[in-house]
């Protein structure tokens, strides 16, 4: 470090005082009187001319004069006296403005989720607890799969809505409601009117599977492998909308849960159960592990602990 460098970092040094000292000055200056100064800042004369004291001693000028009736700012205390306000004034904005928001956070809550469950499942479920709780927002994040995790894992968002197969350290899943996945097909495929296909049958149908559900498709291959079958083709999608755009122009079947099905379902598709394996999934609430959730996911949490499962249950019977 150089000489320059060295004196300029002493002189820093010097400058080196409380935010209360500077209230205190401003209130002798405003107030004209150490022992009234002393009576607004609830401490004793003795403290307030040490502080003013120390302020004059840190600046190396004269701040204040005392008279025989009133104490009066030097020139040099004037111009301390304005900028003190002004930087005082400045930092009680700013420290209103933080808390504001922090305040404004409590009250709101970040839901991802996958676009399904954002249009279908969550309206009804923000409509009830908004009416329970009106002072609280509630703002959904419809994202891919991938990015709804990412959102959580990275405290972007407070919790997911989510059906979630997969092991992490960083999440929480809680199971809410288990849904069947059913198959869709077109309505003029011969097994349309079936009610249910049959593992054999399956074997037999080109599939169109959504990317995320890897582990369905290795449930699947395992209960077929079992019979000495294996799966057909299979095409993957990001997006609902491809795959039932691929089964729509004939090219094969998709398998979807139950509610997301029905809400899709048009007189050129049809839904079957497949009986012979367990397809179901999980949806649930999905947070980061050991998170210290606001007031408003708190609440949310709980909402969706005590309705979700019959919200997803009535969106079906509706469906």
């Amino acid at each position: 470090m150089s000489r320059d460098t060295r004196h300029a970092a002493a002189e820093n040094a010097d400058l080196r005082f409380d935010l209360i000292d500077l209230e205190t000055f401003l209130a002798v200056v405003e107030l004209g009187s150490f022992s009234e100064a002393a009576k607004r800042m609830h401490v004793s004369q003795p403290s307030v001319t040490s502080r003013v004291q120390k302020l004059e001693s840190v600046l190396k000028t004269r701040l204040v004069e005392r008279t025989t009736r009133k104490v009066m700012a030097t020139p040099d205390g004037e111009m301390l006296a304005d900028r003190a306000r002004s930087a005082l004034r400045g930092l009680r904005e700013l420290m209103q403005d933080f808390q504001s928001r922090a305040a404004s956070a409590r009250l709101r809550t970040i839901v991802a989720t996958t676009p399904m469950p954002a249009a279908v499942v969550l309206p009804p479920l923000i409509q009830s607890f908004r009416q329970a709780h009106p002072t609280m927002q509630i703002q959904v994040r419809d994202l891919q799969y991938e990015d709804v995790l990412a959102m959580v894992e990275d405290a972007h968002a407070d919790l997911a809505v989510t059906a979630f197969d997969g092991d992490s350290s960083k999440l929480h899943f809680e199971p809410l409601a288990r849904e069947p996945m059913l198959l869709v097909l077109p309505r003029s495929h011969p097994l349309a009117d079936a009610g249910s296909v049959s593992l054999e049958q399956l074997a037999t149908l080109p599939l169109m599977l959504l990317d995320r559900y890897a582990l369905l498709q290795t449930r699947l291959s395992k209960a077929l492998a079992q019979r000495g079958l294996s799966l057909g083709p299979i095409q993957h999608a990001t997006n609902v909308g491809t795959v039932l755009g691929l089964v729509d122009a004939g090219l094969g079947a998709t398998i979807l849960p139950k509610y997301m099905a029905q809400r899709s379902l048009l007189d050129t598709r049809a839904m079957l159960e497949v009986p012979d394996v367990d397809l179901s999934r999980s949806f649930g609430i999905l947070f980061r592990a050991k998170a210290e959730l606001n007031v408003a996911s708190s609440l949310f949490l709980e909402h969706l602990r005590a309705h979700f499962a019959t919200t997803l249950r009535g969106e079906r019977s509706r469906s």
